[in-house]
């Protein structure tokens, strides 16, 4: 690719860092030898060892992070993306373009809720699965606006359970969210609504859906190849009866060496940060 396509393709720019899931399928194909002990392992065993890699290192050695933004409606709630392993930070933003992080609640349970009767048995429907309500705690809970939750708790009522006994709006200033695994959304408090939020988010590198990337998209840094090449080599040859227990040890050692050197690399830790974070460490604090 010449300078000239590079610059004036915006789908290019960057690229030149990653390596590709078809490349790395391909070198590792073409670097073995005839007696080595993956020699007859067919393509589509190491394609599938080089997907489960990516997704191994992509949210804890490559530590690539995505980017969504969305408007907050009535419901309170976003869907988590496809690709959506964990989030880092959310925000939201003002006028003038800044962000707010919020914090996670911790406090408002995200579980789902079991029908009963009167006499507080388990309803069951005809197949014999148990009954849900369709909304769970901490929907319930997001529904209800501050001075109602503090109404419930000097009442005593029982409209917001799981409430703590401290008053927890001075403790998120921005606004809060719950990240609700069981239905996979994530949940925010009443004063986010018609707010845009920013989420930014770990991704395991292998988009579902219209987000879906074919073989010669899916990438990672280079700097994590070859701990993908020694992953999948280790997991082909670990449960072989025909490999030596010693050879196994050693294939696992070499690829959590990778590993670690790896991360090590992507670590993001220049001197000009760790200056700056102990400038003016030295001079005393007056109180």
């Amino acid at each position: 690719m010449s300078a000239y396509d590079y610059y004036t393709n915006p789908s290019e720019w960057g690229n030149y860092q990653n390596i590709t899931l078809e490349t790395i399928v391909n070198d590792f194909m073409a670097g073995q030898d005839p007696d080595d002990y993956t020699a007859t392992v067919k393509r589509s065993q190491i394609l599938l060892r080089a997907r489960q890699a990516i997704q191994d290192l992509y949210f804890d050695v490559a530590n690539e992070v995505k980017g969504r933004t969305l408007v907050i409606d009535s419901r309170l709630q976003i869907v988590m993306p496809t690709d959506y392993v964990d989030y880092v930070r959310i925000s939201w933003v003002d006028e003038l373009g800044i962000l707010h992080p919020m914090a996670a609640n911790k406090s408002k349970a995200a579980a789902k809720t079991y029908l009963q009767d009167h006499e507080f048995n388990i309803l069951f429907d005809g197949d014999g699965c148990i009954l849900e309500d369709s909304s769970s705690v901490a929907s319930s809970a997001n529904s209800l606006d501050d001075k109602a939750k503090d109404r419930a708790r000097l009442s005593g009522c029982c409209i917001y359970p799981f409430i703590p006994n401290k008053n927890l709006s001075n403790s998120y200033p921005n606004g809060s969210f719950v990240i609700n695994k069981e239905v996979g959304v994530i949940q925010f408090s009443s004063d986010i609504e018609s707010k845009t939020i920013v989420l930014e988010y770990f991704s395991d590198g292998l988009a579902k859906g219209c987000d879906g990337k074919s073989d010669e998209q899916i990438s990672i840094h280079k700097f994590c190849s070859k701990a993908v090449r020694e992953y999948i080599y280790f997991e082909l040859i670990k449960n072989r009866r025909n490999v030596p227990a010693n050879e196994k040890l050693r294939a696992r050692k070499e690829y959590y060496n990778e590993r670690r050197k790896a991360k090590q690399r992507l670590s993001g830790m220049k001197i000009a940060d760790i200056l700056q974070a102990f400038k003016g460490g030295s001079k005393w604090i007056k109180t």
